[in-house]
């Protein structure tokens, strides 16, 4: 109630929050179009401002209700997916590609049958860092289902040998396409329904989507490139669980509660048991968790975070479990700009945290 009311209090009198300062500023020193950011605590929201316009040429404001393509912030979520089944006893950490698609899928390379969705989801499981050119041109032409689409290109990728030996850190979309394909032949249900119903559901996330958010939503904010041009496109379904996922931050705030520590819904306690796990680091440099990137900060103690751009849009999220609190940053364009704009816009907030004098 206190929080609602200071929400309220600060809206009749006009009084702009951090979020919205963030916002604002880092939107126009940097000649964006729209952004949207965040504070969120173990309750969600705290604080959450918009500025700028959901399309270049346009005088549609964008909003706080708007949603935002989350673009490799996706990850976070198919790595708690995996979690969900892990709890349920669907499928392992451990358990190998060949374990799970062994059966539908015999010809897959001898490279490949040791690796465990945990390397996947760690970024070392031998996964290219840049897919296969022939793989990607028919990912992108494909008429079929999202779930068709991904079967084909992941066993066009199973095929052939490893880009390097497992184990070894290569970030990998193609990786996070494999772990998702493998949790919807382990759970019987294709993984855009299955995240849906496991895991957006329980947290209340009601307006989330694949694709372009005007996908979802005609009215919703455009994609722009780096120069400010408005081109709503997205990678192909085939790679959703590494980076398609779109909502609003409001939505967004829902999930980094949870791995805030929130009290978690009936059906994602015993996922909520294995946090430790998603956010342990990796033993060798650069230290990756499930989905998220690590990192030692003063003003967080040992934090989590993830950036996601299409190359359309782009945010970024930091995480203090350790404190209790994350910063959520997003805006309607892609490129360097934008890319330090939401860094800008995530300082800023944590600057204007009670007790916090700085952030880097």
């Amino acid at each position: 109630m206190r929080l609602a009311f200071a929400l309220f209090a600060a809206s009749v009198l006009g009084i702009a929050s951090s979020a919205e300062n963030a916002a604002h500023d880092a939107r126009t020193r940097h000649s964006l179009q729209g952004m949207v950011c965040a504070v969120v605590g173990k309750e969600g929201v705290r604080e959450i401002g918009a500025d700028g316009n959901r399309q270049r040429g346009a005088s549609d404001a964008i909003t706080v209700d708007d949603r935002m393509h989350l673009g490799s912030c996706t990850k976070a979520f198919t790595a708690t997916l995996a979690a969900v089944l892990v709890a349920d006893g669907a499928i392992k950490w451990d358990s190998t590609v060949w374990d799970v698609l062994g059966k539908s899928n015999p010809t897959v390379n001898q490279a490949w049958r040791e690796v465990t969705l945990e390397q996947l989801l760690r970024h070392r499981g031998g996964a290219p860092a840049d897919p296969n050119a022939t793989d990607w041109n028919a990912a992108f032409s494909c008429r079929g289902s999202p779930r068709e689409c991904r079967t084909a290109f992941v066993h066009a990728m199973l095929g052939r040998k490893t880009a390097q030996p497992p184990g070894l850190y290569a970030y990998s979309n193609q990786g996070y396409a494999l772990a998702g394909h493998m949790l919807e032949v382990a759970a019987g249900e294709d993984y855009e329904a299955l995240l849906m119903r496991r895991v957006l559901a329980p947290l209340g996330i009601t307006h989330a989507g694949f694709g372009p958010p005007s996908k979802s939503v005609a009215t919703s904010p455009k994609g722009h490139d780096k120069l400010g041009a408005p081109l709503d496109i997205d990678n192909p379904s085939a790679i959703a669980p590494a980076g398609t996922l779109h909502m609003p931050l409001g939505d967004w705030a829902k999930f980094v509660a949870f791995h805030l520590g929130a009290s978690p819904p009936k059906e994602l306690e015993g996922a909520a048991r294995l946090l430790e796990p998603l956010h342990a680091p990796s033993k060798q440099a650069p230290h990756e968790a499930l989905g998220w990137a690590t990192a030692t900060r003063e003003w967080g103690g040992a934090v989590l975070t993830h950036t996601g751009s299409n190359t359309k849009w782009y945010c970024a999220a930091w995480l203090s479990p350790e404190k209790g609190f994350a910063v959520l940053a997003a805006t309607n364009q892609g490129g360097d700009r934008a890319e330090r704009a939401c860094d800008e816009a995530c300082a800023q907030m944590i600057r204007a945290l009670p007790g916090e004098s700085g952030a880097k």
